[in-house]
């Protein structure tokens, strides 16, 4: 692969290279700062782009292996008779956090800490978030996984892997309110459905209604 690409600038210091080119409206530095994510379509495309370097790592490849062979959630937690030995694949599924959003809460938390922010450093705190547990998820097959996205089946409280109250604790000064909405939600449907609150509600007191 040659060093220098056509059209293709490359300036800045070593700290934050930078990538530029006469035919480019903006240039690109390696680590992003707070410019960079006012633009909203930015912000968008640098979140997915930390999404696809979850989903290819081979940490996440490892942490789904070790939810199914070590935690046991091998099978579909809707509809329980469902597992892999019946030709079915059995997909984890993030709530109530999407994948997105763990990435977007962790970008916003790099951002408050002033931290360097590259799609490779986002992307390795959310893989180590999985294996601290600390991200909500659910195995579902892979139709139940279609119906979830949806809004045909709801997913409560119980049926969540992971420390959502570590998760919102650790997080808790870039939680925006629509995020919390989110929670608020899932207590309202988790509620609805079990006379039994499973501790939901001690979630954090910052993030319910109390009204």
């Amino acid at each position: 692969m040659p060093k220098k690409l056509p059209d293709i600038e490359y300036s800045g210091d070593k700290n934050n290279p930078v990538i530029d080119s006469k035919n480019a409206f903006y240039t690109l530095p390696y680590f992003k700062d707070n410019e960079y994510f006012m633009n909203y379509d930015s912000y968008v495309h640098f979140i997915k782009g930390c999404e696809r370097q979850v989903r290819s790592n081979d940490r996440y490849r490892k942490y789904i292996s070790y939810i199914k062979g070590e935690i046991k959630l091998n099978k579909c937690q809707v509809l329980k008779d469902v597992t892999e030995d019946d030709n079915v694949t059995i997909e984890m599924h993030h709530t109530p956090f999407t994948l997105f959003d763990v990435c977007a809460i962790v970008t916003e938390y790099f951002l408050y800490k002033k931290w360097k922010i590259s799609t490779f450093r986002v992307a390795n705190q959310v893989l180590d978030e999985h294996q601290e547990n600390r991200v909500g998820i659910v195995m579902v097959s892979e139709t139940v996984h279609e119906a979830v996205h949806t809004g045909n089946i709801l997913i409560t409280y119980p049926m969540i892997y992971g420390d959502i109250k570590s998760f919102i604790k650790k997080y808790n000064e870039v939680i925006s309110n629509q995020y919390r909405e989110k929670i608020n939600k899932l207590i309202d449907i988790s509620l609805l459905r079990d006379p039994d609150d499973f501790g939901v509600l001690d979630l954090n007191p910052n993030i319910y209604k109390t009204e």
